[in-house]
Parts: structure tokens; C-alpha cells; sequence
């Protein structure tokens, strides 16, 4: 279903201003909003790779977190992160196939509680992973990418948050002080 790659270490390239993105752990597991830079691109990523945290403590919150890479010749993977990319475009969805990696319960089992979490390239290609007709892959996709708009974007979600609000606060504030006529 997929390839996959393994990252290399990066320590001794950082630099403060890079031309290339250092994709870690903690780059992923903020959503891109921590970086590190490199002006070495070790290891090569491309658009629509999905990269997943191999290693996170016990109960973390980093374990099998998934990106999508948007662009080429813009990053570069370092260790213990995997890349996976799709082999077969008409069978299985890139998106959907992010979606069904990201925190995927099987994966995060191999979480103990006590020790540190390593996964292995064979615990990720070997999770069962449901492949419906590619319309309905699609379908899944545009529900979650809506969901996830909401969620995360300010300026869909919290608007029509606010709007629902209001719309609540006026129906209470128009129960609240409408008084049936007394008797006389």
C-alpha cells in the first residue's frame, strides 16, 4: 500500500535560519508551528508524504502523529521519523491514508505506559487498514477536512460558534423576560 523511509539525524546541521525544514518530532506533534532548520537536505521529502513519530515517551502525545507534506524541496526528515508514501494513487486516497495513520489505535498500543515507545517500520506496514471503493475515500476525506476546518480554523469555526451562541443567548433572553399577563 505504501513505501516507507526512515529518517537520518540531523544534530549536527541545525541552523538558525535553513533552507530546508528539519521534520521532527516535535515539529509534527505542533503541526508545523515548531521548526528547526537545515541548509543540508539529508533526507528528501515530497508532496503528499505522510510522516509519522516513530519514538515518544510513555503516554505521550507525539506517538504515530502523521503530517502531510504540502510542497517539494522544502524539508528534510530526521530520525525516528517515518515517511510513507503512496504506491498504488488509484487505490488508495493520500489524504485518506493520513487519516486512517494518524494516532492510529494500533499503533498506539504498542505504548506500555512505562517505557519509551519505538515503533518499527514492520509495526507500521502491518496495521489492517480498511480500503473502500475510491468515491467513498474521497467522500471521507471531504467530511474530515471539513471537521478539521472547524476545528482549527478561527476563521470558519469560532465565527459560526459565535453566531450559535448569539442565536442561543437571544432565544434565552427572549424566554426569560417575556411574562405572561397577569390576572387582574
Amino acid at each position: 500500500m505504501a513505501n516507507f523511509r526512515n529518517g537520518k539525524g540531523h544534530e549536527k546541521d541545525i541552523v538558525a535560519d535553513g533552507r530546508y525544514i528539519v521534520v521532527n518530532s516535535k515539529f509534527i506533534s505542533t503541526s508545523g508551528q515548531v521548526k528547526k532548520f537545515s541548509n543540508k537536505q539529508i533526507c528528501p521529502l515530497f508532496t503528499d508524504d505522510i510522516l509519522m513519530v516513530m519514538s515518544d515517551l510513555p503516554n505521550g502525545r507525539a506517538l504515530a502523529k502523521c503530517y502531510l507534506v504540502e510542497a517539494d524541496d522544502r524539508y528534510t526528515l530526521n530520525q525516528r521519523i517515518g515517511a510513507l508514501s503512496v504506491k498504488k494513487h488509484n487505490v488508495v486516497d493520500t489524504k485518506y491514508l493520513f487519516y486512517i495513520l494518524n494516532r492510529n489505535e494500533q499503533l498506539l498500543r504498542y505504548d506500555n505506559g512505562v517505557d519509551q515507545t519505538n515503533l518499527k517500520k514492520n509495526d507500521i506496514l502491518s496495521i489492517r487498514i480498511p480500503v473502500p471503493a475510491m468515491d467513498v475515500q474521497k467522500q471521507i476525506v471531504e467530511v474530515l477536512d471539513r471537521f478539521d476546518a472547524i476545528c482549527n480554523d478561527l476563521s470558519i469555526g469560532l465565527p459560526a460558534e459565535i453566531e450559535a451562541r448569539q442565536i442561543q443567548y437571544e432565544y434565552y433572553l427572549d424566554k426569560l423576560l417575556t411574562f405572561e399577563k397577569m390576572a387582574s
